[in-house]
């Protein structure tokens, strides 16, 4: 049976419990009073034909007795032949045995066994005495004539005693025949009646049972009913189903199919709604610290604008940028990284207040977005840098990792809002600018957002887009500023990047670099540099004047920290068959903090290549004894930042003797850059500096310019 047909034997299993008896019992009373009915025609139409024949056979027998009686005479006064007579005594035998017949007949009737027995032992005596004296008075009728008379007597008063004894019998008879159909139509009613209440007894318990098995039906729809209305209310968690549970264990059938369906929905609702709160937490929510996203930010600073308009109060978009904490990723790594954003989660989460909404946009970057914070412009403004403060002093306190400390600081942009019809997107640009130009005043600065800053912004997204596509088309160029040795021969250059945009001209390394820093384009741009130097090294093998120069190539962190850089290094070198010991590799600090064991490791690789190391901008950044004598390297960089002001500046004299002595004692190179003087060569020189770099030497150049300034004599120190 199929599910559905079960299911509807269920609905109908009711109807059924009193519909079907009642058919039945319908069906047997109507076949009970057919045969009682039957039986009672039937014993109306034996005792009808009882008294029929009784009446009749009366009637015979007094026309016989007649004829008798007549024939006996006519044979007595000789009237009759003896042919004649004995025709007549034969007729009279064969009538009078058949009414002999007729009587054994009527004497087994129901109706005259029922009157008394007597009374049918009675007429059959008197009967047989009257055939016996008439077939006497017929025998003697050629004998003796006193005799026959006699008989005939005898015959008479055997007649007339039968005629009597028969007309009692069959008033008796119908007496007997009205009581009988009387008891039998009381019979009949009375089992009419008996089949109408027994009907009705049983048609009583039948709807007490009907009404049990729906009540029962009712009961477990209702726990079905109740089930799928919890079920499919979306708002409401999902419910236990115990007594469905309950239904699929105790119950069969239907029901228990009903349960296992519902249970089996229940679960595959709950894997539903687990999806669903999936999908949703990972379009809404952040998925390293849980925080709201860019998207979500967005649908509550809409709703932010529209509330904060109808109250006519001020709101405010906090912009959040962890200052330098690319440093951390690429000093501690990806992981210490997370470590930091989420920290920053937590603390900014214990600061949310009543109308506080917080969300990471990306990154190193978080949003606060404040609703009614007043009326008046400046209270709002001053109260929303209050809680700019709050989260600076949040997030400068230090940040365990592992085996160390942290200290980190954020700068912060504001925007407020108040008109109604501000753009979301428009808001966030910004509090997005607002926060790059606190970010270049200094970390953990803030500043309020002002529409000249939005221009730079723009500007710098313009600058962002023509970069990828310069990176596309090749637009950039190297030029080369000349390394000459203390008697100003050239012993080498460093590789210099420039920009050349097709509308703009030549745009400077310090505008579009820092840019590329952020974006992580810096990594392609620094593989299109080291193989166009290498590929500027072969050139030069070609002349002998520059053969023997040594080109220094500047490579970024983010670079160095590439998986695949030492395997980058080899396959350029290979691919343009440039001399490895004519290419070297310049460093910053911020390269080795951190991963110092990684990037030794690294060094020492491309050491084994043929690859030279020089730190440059020594002395700016987090200069530390004790990684810098592990370092595998060949040569120190002063910074022109300590070079520029040398001969008038006794603090820069005493950190360019410190830097030289240092690298004399640590056996390394030696090379100052932005020497613009004589002075500065002088005093340098004096010092014992091993090259120098510097616009006095030689500016930034085309290659074929450094090979015309490598014939040209040298500069002489005076």
């Amino acid at each position: 049976m199929k599910p559905t047909q079960s299911l509807l034997m269920v609905f109908l299993l009711p109807m059924l419990i009193i519909i079907v008896p009642t058919v039945a019992l319908v069906m047997f009373a109507l076949h009970g009073f057919k045969h009682h009915s039957a039986a009672s025609y039937a014993m109306q139409r034996d005792d009808l034909q009882t008294l029929s024949q009784m009446a009749t056979f009366e009637r015979e027998l007094s026309e016989l007795h007649h004829r008798v009686s007549n024939a006996l005479n006519d044979a007595n006064q000789g009237q009759l032949s003896n042919r004649e007579r004995v025709i007549e005594q034969s007729t009279i035998r064969e009538q009078l045995t058949t009414l002999g017949s007729r009587i054994d007949t009527l004497a087994q009737s129901p109706l005259l066994a029922d009157l008394a027995p007597q009374n049918t032992v009675a007429l059959q005596s008197a009967f047989k005495e009257y055939q016996r004296f008439i077939q006497m008075a017929s025998d003697a009728t050629t004998l003796n004539q006193e005799e026959m008379r006699g008989y005939l007597r005898a015959a008479q008063a055997n007649f007339t005693r039968f005629v009597m004894l028969t007309q009692h019998v069959f008033t008796g008879l119908t007496q007997r025949a009205s009581e009988r159909n009387d008891l039998e139509f009381n019979n009949l009613g009375r089992s009419l009646s008996l089949s109408v209440f027994t009907s009705f007894g049983i048609l009583f318990l039948l709807l007490i049972a009907a009404v049990f098995a729906a009540w029962r039906i009712n009961k477990r729809l209702l726990v079905v009913g109740d089930a799928i209305l919890e079920l499919s209310n979306p708002h409401q968690t999902l419910p236990a189903l115990s007594a469905v549970e309950r239904m699929s264990h105790q119950q069969s059938g239907p029901f228990k199919r009903l349960a296992k369906a519902l249970l089996s929905f229940r679960d595959n609702e709950r894997q539903r709604r687990n999806a669903e709160k999936k999908v949703h937490q990972l379009a809404y929510y952040d998925t390293l610290t849980s925080l709201p996203n860019w998207r979500l930010l967005r649908e509550h600073l809409q709703h932010s604008i529209e509330t904060n308009h109808q109250t006519q109060t001020f709101g405010a978009l906090i912009y959040i940028d962890v200052d330098a904490f690319n440093r951390i990723n690429d000093s501690s790594g990806h992981s210490a990284g997370d470590s930091i954003l989420r920290q920053i989660a937590e603390r900014l989460t214990q600061l949310a207040e009543d109308r506080f909404t917080l969300g990471r946009l990306g990154g190193d970057e978080f949003a606060v977005i404040i609703d009614g914070l007043a009326t008046e412009h400046m209270q709002a403004a001053e109260k929303a840098e209050q809680l700019a403060e709050k989260i600076h002093h949040s997030l400068r306190e230090p940040y365990c990792l592992n085996e160390h400390v942290e200290f980190i600081s954020a700068s912060q942009g504001i925007a407020l809002f108040h008109q109604g019809d501000e753009d979301v997107n428009a808001l966030f640009q910004y509090a997005n600018a607002a926060a790059h130009v606190a970010k270049k005043n200094g970390p953990g600065s803030i500043r309020f957002y002002d529409p000249a800053v939005q221009a730079e912004i723009e500007e710098r997204m313009v600058l962002e887009r023509d970069l990828r596509l310069a990176i596309e088309r090749e637009e950039f160029v190297l030029v080369y500023q000349m390394q000459v040795d203390n008697g100003g021969q050239a012993i080498g250059a460093e590789a210099l990047i420039r920009w050349q945009h097709p509308h703009n001209g030549f745009v400077s390394p310090g505008k579009f670099i820092p840019l590329a820093e952020e974006s992580g384009m810096i990594i392609a741009i620094g593989s299109w540099v080291l193989k166009a130097a290498c590929e500027q090294l072969v050139a030069w093998q070609a002349d002998a004047h520059t053969a023997e120069l040594v080109l220094a190539v500047n490579v970024s962190a983010k670079q160095f920290q590439q998986p695949g850089f030492v395997e980058e290094v080899a396959a350029v070198l290979e691919q343009t068959g440039a001399p490895a010991r004519k290419l070297k590799l310049e460093l910053t600090e911020s390269t080795v903090l951190g991963k110092v064991e990684e990037t030794i490791a690294r060094m020492h690789q491309l050491k084994k290549l043929g690859v030279s190391f020089a730190m440059d901008d020594f002395g700016t950044g987090y200069s530390s004894l004790q990684y810098l004598k592990r370092l595998p390297l060949d040569q120190l960089k002063i910074d022109q930042s300590f070079v520029r002001d040398l001969h008038q500046d006794t603090e820069d004299m005493a950190i360019v003797q410190t830097i030289i002595a240092m690298g004399r004692a640590l056996r390394l190179n030696i090379i100052a850059e932005g020497v613009e003087t004589q002075e500065h060569w002088r005093y340098l020189s004096e010092h014992q500096c091993h090259a120098y770099q510097g616009y006095y030497f030689c500016r930034p150049v085309s290659a074929e310019e450094m090979a015309k300034t490598c014939l040209a004599p040298p500069p002489v120190l005076a």
